[in-house]
């Protein structure tokens, strides 16, 4: 099934095309049968998870589809050596540094500066700021550093939904309605 096969076509200018504009919403449409978990392993690609359970690895759009990920790039997990570059690149201004010594300074749990937030001992969705700690410090709250917080994120993203292949019929038929705005 061709992701672009199923999008309407537009006159633009006396031209006929593909309406490649619209984003198809199927997921509200679908029972919790025609779902299955899956984690992604490091250095895993959407291709990859296609491949491995569609047995095609065009159907990449597919595994982004049914993540609700618009942009691979920064929603999709990335590998530890692209994390590590990714913190290396968004925290060298903060930490004053550039290269290893970012993580480095991203990890040091003898500074506060590289704090994102606290969360609760108790309640793990708790979290509260630097500046509401500061003014009540307590044992019940554990700082969590930048490269926790990025790496804990990352592996959050590892958690990933798919359409059960049992159920493409269904699906192609859901996303060629979406598409047509039914």
């Amino acid at each position: 099934m061709s992701y672009f096969s199923k999008f309407p076509l537009v006159k633009r200018n006396g031209v006929t095309t593909l309406d490649i504009t619209r984003r198809p919403k199927i997921s509200k449409s679908i029972s919790a049968y025609q779902y299955l978990p899956y984690t992604v392993e490091e250095g895993m690609r959407p291709e990859d998870v296609a491949f491995l359970y569609y047995d095609d690895a065009e159907l990449a759009w597919l595994v982004l589809l049914a993540n609700n990920i618009i942009d691979p790039y920064t929603q999709w997990p990335k590998s530890s050596g692209n994390l590590d570059a990714y913190i290396k690149k968004q925290y060298a201004t903060a930490s004053g540094t550039t290269g290893d010594a970012v993580i480095v300074w991203a990890q040091n749990t003898a500074i506060t500066n590289n704090i994102k937030h606290y969360k609760s001992k108790f309640v793990s969705d708790v979290k509260i700021n630097h500046a509401t700690y500061t003014a009540n410090p307590s044992a019940e709250w554990i700082p969590v550093r930048m490269y926790d917080y990025e790496f804990t994120l990352n592996e959050n993203r590892r958690q990933i939904t798919l359409f059960n292949k049992n159920y493409m019929g269904q699906i192609s038929e859901l996303l060629e309605k979406s598409l047509n705005g039914q």
